[in-house]
C-alpha cells in the first residue's frame, strides 16, 4: 500500500542508526499541494468556504505530521493555509487554460484535481467530458514532470438528470488514471450521500470531511515514507474531536442502568480515570439477563476506508469482570461489523465483547493494550465506532473505561508498545513549570501539554527502569500540537544507553519540518534513552517544543 515518491530535493535519508544503516525521511522544504478545480475546491457550500482543504490540512500536518504547502492563486477559507486553484463555474477546458501559468509558478508536487461538476451541471459537450479530462491530465503531467496528479472521481448530485451524467462521466475516469502511469493516482469522492450536499452540486462542511478522508487516504501512497498513517485517533480530551453520540445505544437488549435510577448502559467521556491526559470514556451498565444481554454503543461516526495495513488499537480498563465482556467494534458500509468479521487480537481473540471477557487477557482495574489486526478487511469503509458490552449467560453490573482508541495504516511491522508510559522522565530546565519534561511522555498533544526549554543544547531523558528491546522513536515536534510548523525541532540526535554513562547515537536529524517524525532502528537493547536537540526550530526562536517523545520496543 505504501510507495515512496521521490520529490525532488524534498525527502532526505537523515538517520544513522545502532549497528546497521536504517533510513528515515523527513522533508528539508514543505510538501507543494495544489487543490485545482471548481467552486468545490473553493469551497461553495461550507459556511467558512473551506472546502475539503481544512480537514485535510489538519490530517497532513497535525495527525501524519508533513509539512505541507497548499498553493494557488485564489484564496479561501479559515485554515492556517488559504491558497488554491479553485474557480467557481469553471468547466475543464476553462481550467486547462490556465493551468500552465499556475504549475510554473507555484510547482506543486501533488496536484488534488476535482473537476466536471459543471460540465456535467451545464450539459456541456458531455460526451467529451472523459477524453478532456484525459488531456487535462496529460498537460500537467507534461508541465510537471516531478508531480503527481490525484484525480478524483466527482461528488454526485441531487438532481437525477445531472447524476446520470456525473455516472457516466465517473465510470470512465479509473480508466484514465490506470492507463496514465505511476504519477496519476484515483481519489473516488463519488461515495457522498445525499445528506452530505448543501445544495444540488455543493458539499456541506459534513461532505467536505468525508473528500478530506478520501484524499488522505490516496495521498499515503504519494507521501507514504515509512510512517504510520493515522485515520482516526480518539483520546477523549479537551480539544480533541468530542463523540458523535454519548450514552446512545446502537441495538441493545437485557442491559439496564448501572445503578441510581438509570435505565441503560452509559458511554460517555469523563474525567474520572485516564490512561493518559485527563479524560477516558466510561461504559457502564447492569447485565439482567442471564441467556442474552448486549448493548452497543455509538461513539464516532466515520468514513474511514481500510487497507492492508490498517490496525484498531484501543486501551481498556474494567473494574469488574463483568466489565471485561466490552470491546471497541467497528460498523462497515456494506453492513457487516468487525464482531463477526473473525479477525483477532494480538492474543488471537475475537474482536468481539463476548470473547474478549472469555479470553481471560484483561486485568482487572489496569489498562489493558487491545490490539487488532484489520488486513483481512481491507476494501471495507468504517461508518461507525462502537463500544459494546455482550455477555450471552450471567448478570450483574458492570463498569470501566477505554481510552486512545486509534485506526491507523502501520508503516512496517508492529514496534512494540510505547516503553515511555511508566519510565522516569527528566529534562533540561522548562520554559514554564508546567511545561516540565513529563509532560513530553503523558500521551497527550492537545491542550499545550509539551515539554518546552529554552536552554541550549536541550536534553529529554527516559529511564524505562529495566533493560528494554527499542525498535523506533516517534518525536511529536511543535506543529502536532497545533504551533506553527516553523516551530518544529530543526536539528537533534537520540541516543541510547544501558547504563546512563556510555551513550550510543541511534538516530541523527539535522534538516526536519516535519511536526512528527518516526525513526525505526536495528532493534537494540537500552534502558536509557535522550534526545539531544541541537536545533530548537526553523528561526531563532531558542526554545525546543516537544509533544511526545514515544519509545517503542518491549
Amino acid at each position: 500500500m505504501r510507495r515512496i515518491l521521490v520529490l525532488a530535493a524534498v525527502l532526505v535519508a537523515c538517520m544513522a542508526a545502532v549497528a546497521a544503516p536504517v533510513q528515515a525521511a523527513v522533508t528539508t522544504r514543505p510538501i507543494k499541494v495544489m487543490p485545482l478545480g471548481d467552486s468545490i475546491t473553493w469551497g461553495v457550500g461550507s459556511p467558512s468556504s473551506s472546502s475539503y482543504r481544512a480537514p485535510l490540512y489538519n490530517r497532513l500536518v497535525a495527525g501524519a505530521g508533513y509539512n505541507v504547502d497548499f498553493v494557488g492563486s485564489q484564496q479561501s477559507g479559515t485554515l492556517p493555509d488559504t491558497d488554491n486553484e479553485g474557480h467557481s463555474g469553471w468547466r475543464i477546458e476553462q481550467i486547462a487554460a490556465s493551468v500552465d501559468g499556475w504549475l510554473a509558478t507555484y510547482q506543486p508536487d501533488v496536484v488534488l484535481l476535482h473537476i466536471g461538476t459543471n460540465d456535467m451541471n451545464q450539459n456541456y459537450q458531455v460526451s467529451t467530458a472523459p477524453q478532456r479530462l484525459g488531456s487535462l491530465i496529460d498537460q500537467i503531467l507534461a508541465a510537471r514532470p516531478t508531480a503527481t496528479v490525484l484525480v478524483a472521481k466527482i461528488v454526485p448530485a441531487l438532481d437525477a438528470t445531472i447524476q446520470a451524467r456525473i455516472d457516466t462521466f465517473n465510470a470512465a475516469v479509473p480508466g484514465l488514471v490506470g492507463s496514465r502511469g505511476p504519477r496519476v493516482k484515483l481519489a473516488d469522492l463519488s461515495t457522498l450521500a445525499a445528506s452530505d450536499l448543501n445544495d444540488t452540486l455543493h458539499p456541506n462542511d459534513a461532505g467536505y470531511a468525508k473528500m478530506a478522508v478520501r484524499w488522505y487516504t490516496a495521498l499515503e501512497s504519494v507521501l507514504g515514507d515509512g510512517r504510520d498513517w493515522p485515520l482516526l485517533r480518539a483520546p477523549f480530551e479537551a480539544g480533541d474531536p468530542a463523540p458523535t453520540w454519548l450514552d446512545s445505544a446502537g441495538a441493545a437488549i437485557g442491559v439496564g442502568g448501572y445503578c441510581c435510577a438509570l435505565t441503560a448502559m452509559e458511554s460517555s467521556p469523563r474525567a474520572e480515570q485516564a490512561r493518559s491526559g485527563t479524560s477516558a470514556l466510561m461504559y457502564s451498565g447492569n447485565d439482567t439477563s442471564a441467556t442474552q444481554s448486549y448493548s452497543y454503543q455509538r461513539i464516532f461516526a466515520a468514513d474511514l476506508p481500510l487497507g492492508a495495513s490498517s490496525t484498531l488499537s484501543y486501551w481498556i480498563y474494567p473494574q469488574q469482570a463483568t466489565g471485561t465482556f466490552v470491546a471497541v467494534d467497528l460498523q462497515f458500509s456494506d453492513g457487516s461489523a468487525l464482531r463477526d468479521s473473525g479477525a483477532v487480537d494480538q492474543y488471537g481473540v475475537r474482536a468481539h465483547p463476548q470473547f474478549q471477557g472469555e479470553g481471560g487477557h484483561l486485568v482487572l482495574n489496569q489498562w489493558n493494550l487491545v490490539r487488532v489486526g484489520l488486513g483481512a478487511l481491507a476494501g471495507r469503509t468504517v461508518t461507525r465506532v462502537d463500544v459494546g458490552f455482550d455477555r450471552p449467560t450471567g448478570t450483574g453490573v458492570f463498569r470501566g473505561y477505554v481510552d486512545d482508541i486509534a485506526i491507523t495504516d502501520e508503516g512496517g511491522a508492529y514496534p512494540g508498545a510505547n516503553l515511555t508510559r511508566g519510565a522516569t522522565v527528566t529534562g533540561s530546565a522548562p520554559c514554564v513549570a508546567a511545561e516540565a519534561a513529563a509532560k513530553a511522555t503523558d500521551g497527550v498533544v492537545t491542550g499545550n501539554s509539551k515539554w518546552c526549554s529554552g536552554v541550549a543544547g536541550a536534553t529529554l531523558q527516559a529511564d524505562l527502569g529495566a533493560a528494554r528491546t527499542v525498535r523506533r522513536f516517534v518525536v511529536r515536534h511543535a506543529s502536532s500540537g497545533g504551533e506553527a510548523q516553523a516551530l518544529n525541532t530543526r536539528a537533534f540526535t537520540i541516543q541510547v544507553s544501558g547504563d546512563g554513562a556510555t551513550w550510543t547515537t541511534a538516530v541523527t536529524v539535522t534538516a526536519n519540518t516535519d511536526g512528527v517524525t518516526s525513526h525505526r532502528i536495528t532493534p537494540v537493547t537500552a534502558r536509557y534513552v535522550r534526545l539531544v536537540v541541537g536545533a530548537p526550530t526553523q528561526t531563532t526562536d531558542p526554545a525546543t517544543r516537544i509533544y511526545e517523545l514515544e519509545i517503542e520496543g518491549a
